[in-house]
């Protein structure tokens, strides 16, 4: 080498050398460091790495990795198709003359039959992460609704002079609440009146939909909660108890938790119409309350928050340090986490499940409303003066 031109042995040098630098280093390393790795990545660069290799390509398409992704953006997976749906794509399969062969009109077993055909007949090629396409689906959605027009728009108008609040769709129909004693309900296919439920004696301050959409049940300020027919309107049970105004109420299956002005919860079974527990902890008027099938947590105007199991009645935690009423919650049941928004201008999140303050927010604006919702590590809120207030961090 000594011999030769000093060109020809920088050439040789880089030869030898050259063939160092190009191993996979992430195909070398453990796969849990490698997955670490692939996380800092934005979705975009993902799908660029994915081609780099056939290592790249599965830790890239794989579903922790996308379930990452979604966690962060807070995106859960969808629930099985209501019977609403799968009744309208059998309907609609069964119409020839409409000539529908778009996918989301088969029924659920014949749509996984053909993934698993396509699986088959394409390969790895045409496999992808459910949490992948959960992601892009919900991507796509919001892309529709930032840059999309609205293409037309239908107005609902109530046949009383009272406003309209307070919307909940279920199974084809939207169930409202008004300043009345009366709650209409409107078919969302043609955004016509499907009936009234009509029966309390004083203004109707709560209501809750099932998740089947087969009852509706309302609370008054004639101190009853009253459990409706969610396809026909005709009222099942009227349930009495409470001494004042219901304020609050929570529906999980076929239970509902109610909250008074009188400062007790009862537990409830809608379809016996029977009351199974009835919670006494609080001292004042019960504001809010949020129940996940076990676990029940509430908020009323003793500063106080209360975790209680539902199935034996008993109150699991009282979380203290609010200084004044406490208005509004959420209750996060897969992360054991709960936000108490309060007038004494802060929220605070609490872990549930140890009964502790994990966090204070403070608002030196005004008071926090009655709206939250979390999306991931984004907290998004109402002030009471009617502006939005949005926190960002690690819960």
């Amino acid at each position: 080498m000594a011999d030769k031109p000093e060109s020809s042995k920088t050439q040789l040098e880089g030869d030898i050398i050259e063939p160092l630098f190009q191993k996979d280093f992430l195909s070398q390393l453990p796969e849990e460091i490698a997955f670490h790795i692939i996380a800092y990545l934005t979705p975009c660069d993902l799908t660029v790495c994915a081609g780099v290799s056939r290592t790249w390509q599965r830790i890239c398409e794989d579903d922790r990795t996308w379930r990452q992704k979604c966690l962060e953006k807070g995106y859960v997976k969808f629930d099985a198709p209501s019977c609403r749906f799968l009744g309208g794509w059998a309907t609609n399969r069964a119409n020839e003359q409409a000539g529908i062969t778009i996918f989301s009109h088969m029924d659920l077993q014949e749509a996984h039959q053909n993934r698993r055909e396509r699986e088959i007949a394409y390969g790895q090629c045409y496999e992808r992460s459910s949490w992948k396409s959960l992601y892009l689906r919900k991507q796509r959605i919001i892309s529709n609704w930032r840059s999309r027009p609205i293409q037309s728009s239908t107005v609902l108008k109530s046949h009383d002079e009272y406003a309209i609040r307070y919307p909940q769709i279920h199974s084809g129909r939207i169930v409202t609440r008004s300043d009345g004693y009366t709650l209409p309900v409107w078919n969302v296919d043609d955004a016509q009146p499907a009936f009234t439920l009509t029966g309390h004696m004083h203004h109707v301050s709560t209501s809750q939909v099932s998740d089947d959409g087969k009852y509706v049940v309302s609370g008054s300020t004639d101190r009853t909660v009253r459990v409706w027919c969610g396809q026909t309107g005709a009222q099942r049970h009227v349930l009495q108890g409470h001494t004042s105004e219901v304020c609050c109420m929570s529906l999980h299956g076929t239970t509902l938790v109610s909250g008074s002005r009188d400062g007790t919860l009862r537990v409830w079974d809608i379809v016996d119409g029977k009351c199974l527990h009835i919670l006494t902890d609080h001292l004042r008027m019960v504001n809010c309350v949020q129940f996940d099938g076990i676990r029940a947590v509430s908020c009323a105007f003793d500063f106080t928050v209360k975790v209680w199991n539902v199935e034996t009645g008993e109150c699991l935690h009282t979380l203290t340090g609010h200084t004044r009423r406490v208005l509004s919650l959420l209750f996060e049941p897969e992360r054991d986490l709960v936000i108490s928004g309060s007038r004494d201008t802060t929220m605070r999140v609490w872990d549930v499940r140890r009964g502790i303050c994990i966090a204070i927010l403070l608002s030196h604006e005004s008071t926090w409303d009655s709206v939250m919702q979390l999306r991931g590590d984004t907290l998004v809120a109402c002030y009471a003066n009617s502006d939005v207030g949005i926190r960002l961090g690690h819960s």
